[in-house]
């Protein structure tokens, strides 16, 4: 039967590992942000055209907000009485 890890042993592998995933991820940030670059010089591209606009620009552009719906009128509610002629003689 091969040698076994100990627990200690996975976890120092592990952080390891964690530390050699970081360092790859920083290398392939960099080349990415280079790419990217390289794009936006080749076409010309503006902060504008990748939506990366100051804030206050990009709220200028934005469709306005609707204002909220009105709220509901309560119906008045009609007395019965108001819409009968008075009993009795007329004066």
């Amino acid at each position: 039967m091969p040698d076994r890890k100990t627990y200690s042993d996975l976890l120092a592998e592990i952080e390891q590992l964690k530390q050699q995933a970081e360092e790859v991820r920083r290398h392939e940030v960099q080349e990415v942000i280079a790419r990217i670059k390289a794009a936006i010089a080749f076409y010309g591209l503006t902060a504008e055209d990748l939506g990366l606009a100051p804030r206050e620009a990009r709220a200028d552009k934005a469709a306005p907000t609707p204002p909220p719906p009105a709220p509901a009128k309560k119906k008045k509610r009609k007395s019965r009485y108001t819409e009968r002629p008075l009993a009795g003689p007329k004066s």
